[in-house]
C-alpha cells in the first residue's frame, strides 16, 4: 500500500505539459462533379442483324430436325418409306379378258400401324369380279372397293388379289390404282402409300370386215358388207357401228335401222361368237380413177362419249366406163342454136374392155322443141316417143364392137321455127349391151350421157 502512494507522487506533477502549436491549414473547396454527356442511341449496324436472324434460323431449324428425329426414331420407331405396297398385273391383255391384280402390303416399321383403310380403284369401264360377301365394300363406287385393315403387326405382311374383266378398244390403256391410308400405333397423324400398275390392251376382239367390189363405174348401184364378229369369250354391251362413206355415195337402202345422221348402227350387244352383218346399198358417182373409200368405226360407250375401239375400211375404184358413150355437136362445142337452125349431132361409143362386146342397144330422145321431121337419117325412129332406138335389126355396126374399138354416129335435127328463145334443146342418150363378162365388177354394161343447148334470138 505504501509502495503504490509512492509511486502516484513521482508520477503526478501539477505542471501543463507542454503540447506543440497547431496550424490551421484551410480545406480545399472540390468542384461539382457535372454528369455525364447526352448522347444519342445508335442502332445495331445490318450485319448484326443478319447474324440474329441466321443464328435464330439455324436454331429453329436444328430444334425441328431434332424434334422430327425424336418424333419419328426416338419416339415411336416409325418410318413411312418402311410401309411398302406393291401392285402386280398382266402388262398386256385382250379386250374381255379378266385380269388379275395382285397386291402386296409389308410393315417393315418396329412398330405396328393401325386404323389402316385399303382402297382398290378398278380401271374406269371395267366390271369387279366380287363375291356377295364383298358387295358391302362397294359403296363409294362400283369401280372402288373399300378393305379395313384395323392393324398390321411389326413385320406383319397382307396380301390379296383382285379381278375384274376389261375392256376398251386396241392400244387403250387401263389403270389400277391401291392406296393405303394408316397411323402408327402411337400416333394420331395419318399416311397414305399409294401404288399404281397400268395394263394396255393389245387387241379388240371383235373383228371388222369391209366388202364390196373392188371396181365400178360412176353412175353404178354398189353393195357394201360390213361383217361384225365376236371372237372373244364375252358378250359386248353398248357398242355401235360407225360409218363414213365417201363423198359421192348416195345410201338407197339398208339392212338394218341406221340412226343420227343415217350412219350409225347401234348394237346393244353382241355375243361370244357371234357374227353381225350390216349391208348398205346406194349409187356411186366420180371421176375415172378415183378411189372411193367407206371407213367404218366400231366404237364403245364410256361415260358421255363414244371411243373409237376398232376401225376398217374398204376401196372401190372408179374405172372407164367398159361401154363409153359421149354426145357432142359437130363441130365441136356449140351451146346454143336459132329457131329454124339445123344442128347436126356427133354419137360415138367405145369398147374399153378386152373382150368384145355384142348385142349393142343405142337410144336417143330428142325434146318437143325439135322438127321429128327433119331428122337425117330417120332409122329406128318412134314418133310417139320421141326417141330413135338403134339395135343390130336396123343397123349392123351394133352387131358387135372389138376390143377398144370407137365408132359414131351422125345426125341431124332441125330447131322448130316456132321455139322460144332461151328454151333448152335436150338430147338424152343411152347404149348398152347384154355381154356380161365374168369378174367384171359392174352390174350391166350401160353408159348415159346428155346435152343441152339453148334456143337464142334470130338476131
Amino acid at each position: 500500500m505504501d509502495n503504490l502512494e509512492e509511486l502516484q507522487k513521482k508520477l503526478y506533477t501539477e505542471e501543463k505539459p507542454v503540447l506543440p502549436p497547431v496550424e490551421n491549414t484551410p480545406i480545399p473547396i472540390e468542384e461539382p462533379i457535372a454528369p455525364p454527356p447526352i448522347t444519342e442511341d445508335i442502332s445495331p449496324s445490318p450485319a448484326i442483324w443478319k447474324r440474329i436472324f441466321f443464328g435464330a434460323g439455324v436454331f429453329f431449324l436444328l430444334a425441328v430436325t431434332v424434334a422430327v428425329y425424336v418424333f419419328f426414331r426416338g419416339f415411336y420407331a416409325f418410318r413411312k418409306d418402311r410401309v411398302e405396297i406393291k401392285l402386280t398385273a398382266p402388262s398386256e391383255v385382250s379386250a374381255g379378258e379378266t385380269v388379275t391384280w395382285k397386291l402386296r402390303l409389308v410393315n417393315k416399321n418396329e412398330t405396328e400401324l393401325k386404323d389402316g383403310v385399303l382402297t382398290f380403284q378398278f380401271p374406269d369401264f371395267s366390271q369387279p369380279v366380287i363375291s356377295i360377301s364383298e358387295t358391302d365394300q362397294f359403296k363409294q363406287s362400283v369401280l372402288k372397293q373399300t378393305i379395313p385393315i384395323p392393324q398390321l403387326n411389326p413385320s406383319g405382311l397382307y396380301e390379296r388379289e383382285f379381278k375384274a374383266v376389261v375392256f376398251g378398244g386396241d392400244n387403250f390403256e387401263r389403270k389400277a390404282q391401291a392406296v393405303f391410308n394408316f397411323k402408327p400405333s402411337a400416333g394420331t397423324i395419318v399416311f397414305q402409300s399409294i401404288a399404281t400398275f397400268a395394263t394396255k390392251i393389245s387387241s379388240f376382239p371383235i373383228s371388222l370386215n369391209v366388202e364390196s367390189s373392188s371396181e365400178t363405174i360412176s353412175g353404178e348401184n354398189v353393195e357394201v358388207k360390213f361383217k361384225l364378229k365376236n371372237e372373244g369369250e364375252v358378250a359386248f354391251n353398248n357398242i355401235r357401228l360407225r360409218l363414213e362413206p365417201p363423198a359421192g355415195f348416195r345410201i338407197t337402202d339398208t339392212s338394218e335401222k341406221l340412226s343420227e345422221f343415217n350412219n350409225v348402227w347401234r348394237l346393244e350387244s353382241i355375243l361370244p361368237q357371234e357374227e353381225r352383218t350390216l349391208v348398205v346399198k346406194g349409187t356411186i358417182t366420180g371421176i375415172e380413177g378415183e378411189g372411193k373409200v367407206f371407213r367404218s368405226f366400231v366404237e364403245g360407250s364410256e361415260g358421255t362419249s363414244w371411243k373409237i375401239y376398232k376401225e376398217a375400211s374398204g376401196t372401190v375404184k372408179l374405172i372407164s366406163a367398159p361401154l363409153a358413150l359421149d354426145v357432142n355437136t359437130n363441130p365441136d362445142g356449140i351451146t346454143s342454136a336459132r329457131a329454124g337452125e339445123t344442128i347436126t349431132y356427133k354419137i360415138s361409143y367405145q369398147n374399153n374392155l378386152d373382150i368384145p362386146l355384142a348385142n349393142l342397144t343405142l337410144k336417143i330422145k330428142f325434146d318437143n322443141n325439135f322438127d321429128l321431121t327433119s331428122l337425117q337419117p330417120t332409122t329406128g325412129l318412134d314418133i310417139s316417143s320421141k326417141t330413135i332406138i338403134l339395135n343390130r335389126d336396123n343397123l349392123t355396126d351394133l352387131f358387135g364392137i372389138e376390143p377398144l374399138e370407137k365408132k359414131e354416129i351422125i345426125l341431124k335435127i332441125k330447131v322448130k321455127n316456132n321455139a322460144v328463145s332461151g328454151a333448152k334443146l335436150p338430147v338424152m342418150a343411152t347404149i348398152e349391151s347384154t355381154t356380161k363378162p365374168e369378174g367384171l365388177s359392174v352390174s350391166k354394161i350401160f353408159s348415159s350421157q346428155d346435152l343441152t343447148l339453148e334456143v337464142k334470138s334470130g338476131e
